[in-house]
């Protein structure tokens, strides 16, 4: 099954690179395009929900569909291929849909994979395809050649620092399991880890080149980052520590993990209220939403793990949706400002409808499945320490304090003047409906993720 669903994501990768070298080859063949896309999708659901589950996957093992990737890839391509969909119906730069493809194709593979070395490569190229989507200027908004070049600069410099940091630390992981005598070792993996992981992801307090990648890059540049790139991380993540329960067992090193990712997600919802402009309001939102899951792992719990692995889950399908809903409510107005977004509600309901779905999700209110993860989290901390689980609330109010500012001056504020005042189109604002549905139906029916949640927490007999 791995090398089928690889390769059916590769072959529409190579299609849609193939299309977007012609120009106007993505307008004039956008339905086969689409049609392309849903089939994809539903091939790789299809062999997904009818292979059956290898054990965890082993670093040196092989290509491996187990309980992880069975939670972790339906989602993940869900809101690849409805990114995907929507872009092909925008005036959008015509290589998007192939960077989305291609990052989806190499997250795919990294979760898939055994071998950590490989997963340290596909995440230096997902950031390489998105690194090449700052060559595609954003037409008609932000985009600027001198931002995209700085931007780009920054980013390569800090991926190569992140991949060095992933390698040392892997080196250093088995030098110890051939020395366990070498306890000293354990916090110098763990420190240098902590250090590749933060650039790699974007997290907090590692995130220097996050809000300038959502400023600069295309939209479904973006989507790649927030969704298959940040995915893949924390997929690396578990399987590390999978394989190295040492890392954590360490209750100091663990104590600071989870300090640091509560402060991470408090210090993200704080500077959101700074931001002016939507697509950086949304870069402190995906930090937020990454030290939650930081937090959740860090804890060495079933309660965090549980509630961690399902947020991951929810935002591969809800940082796609509301970064698209994003670039589509400024290309209709022409503004990327906040301030001068407004009245869109009335033209786009169905987008609305999504963006709100979109928020639910982010910030865990029901129906959004999410609710059931940050319960799960706020459980633990309520158990662990009453100012943790304040902390981890208050995170949350700020970014659903935050989120409804944007939401009501983006889709409900009056506005003197709209740009572009024809209807929605309806197959791109159906696809984000349908979308934002998925996210609700998900939490209405918690059962969507029972089944493979204690699958995988079955393979990790060390948390508490």
């Amino acid at each position: 099954m791995p090398l089928e669903v690889i390769g059916l994501w590769l072959g529409l990768s190579l299609v849609l690179v193939l299309v977007s070298a012609v120009p106007d080859c993505l307008t004039r063949y956008r339905w086969a395009l689409l049609a392309l896309v849903v089939v994809a999708l539903g091939g790789a659901l299809a062999l997904a929900w009818t292979s059956p589950v290898e054990t965890l996957a082993r670093w040196r093992s092989g290509l491996a569909f187990d309980s992880l990737a069975k939670l972790l890839l339906p989602p993940l391509w869900t809101g690849a291929a409805g990114a995907m969909a929507v872009a092909i119906f925008l005036p959008s730069g015509r290589y998007e849909p192939a960077i989305a493809a291609l990052s989806t194709t190499a997250a795919t593979a990294g979760i898939l994979s055994g071998n950590p070395l490989l997963v340290i490569v596909l995440l230096l190229a997902i950031a390489l395809v998105i690194l090449a989507g700052l060559l595609v200027h954003d037409e008609g908004l932000m985009g600027h050649p001198m931002l995209n070049v700085a931007t780009g600069i920054k980013y390569l410099i800090l991926n190569v620092v992140a991949t060095a940091c992933l390698v040392m630390a892997l080196l250093l992981s088995n030098f110890y399991s051939l020395n366990p005598d070498r306890t000293e070792l354990v916090r110098i993996v763990a420190a240098v880890f902590v250090v590749g992981f933060g650039l790699a992801a974007g997290a907090m307090p590692f995130y220097f080149h996050i809000p300038d990648t959502f400023d600069a890059t295309p939209s479904l540049a973006t989507v790649s980052l927030a969704g298959p790139l940040q995915c893949l991380a924390v997929v690396y993540l578990i399987r590390t520590t999978a394989n190295g329960p040492w890392l954590l067992t360490d209750p100091h090193v663990s104590d600071v993990l989870m300090a640091g990712a509560i402060a991470g997600a408090l210090l993200a919802g704080i500077m959101a209220f700074g931001q002016r402009r939507l697509n950086r309001l949304l870069a402190f939102n995906a930090m937020r939403e990454l030290g939650w899951i930081g937090f959740g792992i860090a804890s060495v719990s079933r309660g965090g793990w549980r509630g961690a692995l399902i947020l991951l889950a929810v935002r591969c399908v809800s940082q796609p949706l509301l970064i698209v809903i994003a670039k589509l409510v400024q290309a209709r107005r022409g503004e990327a400002d906040l301030e001068k977004l407004g009245g869109l509600a009335k033209l786009l309901p169905l987008t609305t409808f999504a963006w709100c779905a979109g928020v639910f999700a982010s910030v865990g209110l029901p129906p959004a499945a999410s609710f059931w993860g940050l319960g799960s989290l706020l459980g633990f901390a309520w158990s662990n320490s009453r100012l943790t689980a304040i902390l981890l609330g208050l995170s949350g109010v700020l970014a659903l304090w935050r989120l409804a500012q944007a939401s009501y001056g983006t889709f409900w504020r009056p506005s003197a003047a709209i740009a572009d005042v024809l209807p929605e189109r309806p197959t791109p604002s159906w696809v984000l409906a349908c979308l934002g549905l998925g996210l609700g139906f998900a939490g209405v029916a918690p059962r969507v993720f029972q089944a493979p949640l204690d699958q995988v927490l079955a393979y990790f007999p060390f948390l508490r």
